[in-house]
């Protein structure tokens, strides 16, 4: 079952039509109906679908696991969507306790950038860095899928270009953590270098850097270790939505 049949599974589960859900998620009903005859890729919107359609967002973007999540009720999925009245007292409660209920979240809005980082020769860094949309994705999966620095750290921008395919095609939104700006561990990094951005593999050796696209088409590039502060790391990559995670 590719996305569009998943999504198409999901609404009739939810017992949506096109016009309800589009309306729900804040979208055209055009742009659901070009998901579901595959006009459309996989949307930015997905995690927010789910929530809506009550089933599991990493089936709904991948295929893996079921479809819905310990017997998840749409209705409920919508209901907690639009907010509750509901609160919690916290008065007279430990002030670590109270903190962390007052600070709890069923979503995080990652920002997203129009901003590419280049899977090829180089992008030229943007004038302004302008945030275009925001992807709300389920706290829980948040915190039990990816390792992070902070939630605040979270950001989205896009690949361009063929160099890390298949890992990461061009197109792909790519989740970054703007939290990590060194190279400690052998991971996929976006970076800046020569003036201009770029999304690769570095691995750390014993004397610099290694620079690998996993497009074997695309040579390394070492980098001495007296040139390392020729690269300035502005992020890891920890997911892109083809639903492989790093």
């Amino acid at each position: 079952m590719n996305y569009s049949q998943r999504l198409k599974a999901a609404r009739k589960h939810a017992k949506l039509t096109q016009a309800e859900l589009s309306k729900a998620v804040g979208i055209t009903q055009t742009s659901i109906s070009d998901l579901e005859t595959g006009k459309s890729a996989s949307s930015t919107f997905g995690a927010s679908i789910a929530r809506i359609c009550g089933v599991s967002a990493l089936w709904l973007e991948t295929g893996e696991g079921s479809m819905t999540e310990q017997g998840q009720n749409p209705a409920n999925a919508r209901s907690n969507d639009l907010g509750s009245n509901e609160t919690i007292n916290i008065e007279g409660l430990p002030a670590p306790l109270a903190q962390k209920i007052k600070s709890y979240r069923n979503l995080v809005d990652v920002p997203r950038y129009d901003v590419e980082g280049s899977m090829g020769p180089g992008s030229e860094p943007p004038d302004i860095n302008m945030v275009v949309e925001h992807m709300s994705l389920d706290a829980n999966w948040v915190r039990q899928n990816l390792t992070y620095t902070k939630l605040e750290n979270l950001k989205l921008i896009s690949g361009r270009g063929d160099s890390m395919a298949p890992t990461i095609r061009s197109g792909d939104a790519v989740l970054v953590d703007a939290g990590v700006t060194t190279v400690e561990d052998d991971a996929i990094y976006f970076f800046l270098m020569r003036g201009k951005l770029q999304i690769k593999r570095i691995q750390r050796g014993l004397d610099g850097l290694t620079i690998i696209s996993d497009n074997g088409q695309y040579p390394p590039i070492e980098v001495p270790g007296d040139r390392e502060a020729d690269i300035t790391v502005l992020a890891q990559i920890i997911y892109w939505w083809t639903g492989r995670s790093f």
